[in-house]
């Protein structure tokens, strides 16, 4: 496959990330990339005081570059041998002008599914010698996370972290209210629930509704993996119009069916916003939401307004309990990096266990590496109560995530459009997956022909 980096190819591929910006939320989930500042610059000649210079360039801000900054620090201080300077709040389009030009930095934290199109265009390095040469054994890392970072079966990146929706929040005082005693297990019994703790308010409306299967947004990777669903079959066909990718959908549908489309509609636009002080789920205007970890910190546990419980499954399909959507930010080296080998090591650092865990903690987040989950010093930490459900979730056999390619974010925008229409009634679930097949086919033959 040809990897030469053109100005035609990058600046088509710039159009494509800044289009693709509001992508991120049905491929990560809420503030699933980080935020963050900090300091430093890719310019000079990649030496300080003796030591060779690591530019490390990251699309985080305010807290979360805070805490990679004290990473960096405590790396800096730990040998003598390479010194890293962090530069935070480098959006992707900012990322992609840097790697396309002749001033790359040695390492990127960046979103997941920029790795796929920046790939195909020669922008980012393909690790599997550095990981071949270093003996580095990828199976301690998180399946499911690091299969995000391939392409074509070739590891380009590993996860810093990971993001993760695979639980049902609920609000307690409604539950109660209703006489329900326990969060339902199976997707039909949350149908169950979720009418029971709909009710009219006398207008033609709702002042409460038990649960809105694409708030806050349509998940369109979440719900075909609920499902037992896929995208490709791994070889270059399509599976999108498969039936538990449509029966993902059709699920979905029945939500609108029973409670009104318009009546939905009226009341998704009056309800107030996730993570506002008018937040439907706090407020006990909405019964149960998709939940990521980085969600009500404050709210769950024991004392808190918020349950937590395995997000359900299909009734007929128990060998699915614990599935999961994860999305992780990306590390990656670029392929014009000045100091690859230097990278690679700092790269190395950050998977290291005692390293996963203190950046787990602080930025409170879920670790990367499979050891990391069984630690004490995560699951028996009060300051990480709040995580350690979604701990134990990130060993589930049934997390998956959306498959990395050079055309990832025009699939996720087909699968949007064509969700979008059906959970509207305006197609049918089965013609919505199967114009995403029609519209995306031709792009992933043209890909697997180069």
């Amino acid at each position: 496959m040809k990897r030469n980096i053109t100005h035609k190819t990058m600046t088509a591929l710039l159009a494509t990330v800044l289009a693709a910006a509001g992508l991120s939320g049905c491929a990560g989930g809420k503030d699933a990339g980080g935020t963050g500042s900090g300091s430093g610059a890719a310019s000079g000649d990649g030496k300080a005081e003796g030591k060779v210079t690591v530019q490390l360039w990251n699309h985080y801000t305010g807290d979360k570059a805070a805490v990679l900054d004290q990473m960096v620090s405590a790396f800096n201080a730990s040998q003598n041998e390479i010194t890293v300077k962090a530069l935070s709040n480098q959006d992707p389009q900012k990322q992609l002008t840097a790697i396309s030009g002749g001033s790359a930095p040695d390492l990127m934290f960046t979103f997941w599914n920029n790795i796929g199109p920046w790939s195909e265009a020669g922008a980012v390095l393909n690790l599997d010698d550095f990981v071949k040469q270093a003996n580095f054994d990828t199976k301690k890392i998180i399946p499911a996370a690091l299969e995000r970072m391939k392409v074509d079966g070739k590891v380009y990146g590993f996860p810093i972290s990971m993001s993760m929706a695979s639980r049902l929040y609920y609000n307690k005082k409604m539950f109660q209210d209703a006489g329900i005693s326990k969060p339902p297990e199976t997707l039909e019994e949350m149908f169950e629930v979720s009418k029971k703790l709909t009710k009219k308010d006398g207008k033609n409306g709702y002042e409460q509704v038990g649960f809105i299967p694409d708030y806050p947004w349509i998940d369109n990777v979440f719900w075909p993996i609920i499902f037992g669903g896929s995208w490709d079959d791994g070889k270059g066909k399509l599976t999108a119009a498969q039936k538990a990718n449509v029966d993902a959908i059709a699920y979905q549908t029945e939500y609108y069916k029973e409670f009104g489309s318009e009546g939905i509609s009226k009341f998704k636009s009056g309800m107030g916003k996730a993570d506002t002080p008018q937040d439907p789920l706090v407020t006990s205007k909405l019964g149960m939401m998709i939940g990521w970890e980085n969600m009500y910190n404050d709210k769950r546990g024991e004392g808190g307004a918020i349950g937590v419980a395995p997000f359900p499954y299909p009734k007929e399909r128990p060998e699915l309990k614990n599935a999961g959507m994860v999305s992780p930010v990306a590390m990656f080296i670029p392929a014009k990096a000045k100091n690859k080998e230097a990278a690679w090591k700092v790269m190395q650092y950050f998977l290291s266990e005692d390293v996963q865990i203190e950046y787990a903690t602080k930025a409170k987040t879920i670790p990367v590496l499979l050891s990391a989950l069984d630690n004490p010093k995560l699951t028996k930490n009060e300051a990480t109560k709040s995580l350690w459900e979604f701990y134990e979730s990130a060993k589930s056999a049934n997390l998956n995530g959306f498959p990395n390619s050079v055309y990832i974010n025009e699939y996720l925008q087909a699968l949007n459009e064509e969700t979008e229409k059906a959970l509207k009634g305006q197609i049918t679930p089965q013609q919505a997956m199967d114009n995403v097949v029609a519209k995306i086919q031709p792009k992933a033959d043209k890909a697997s022909k180069k």
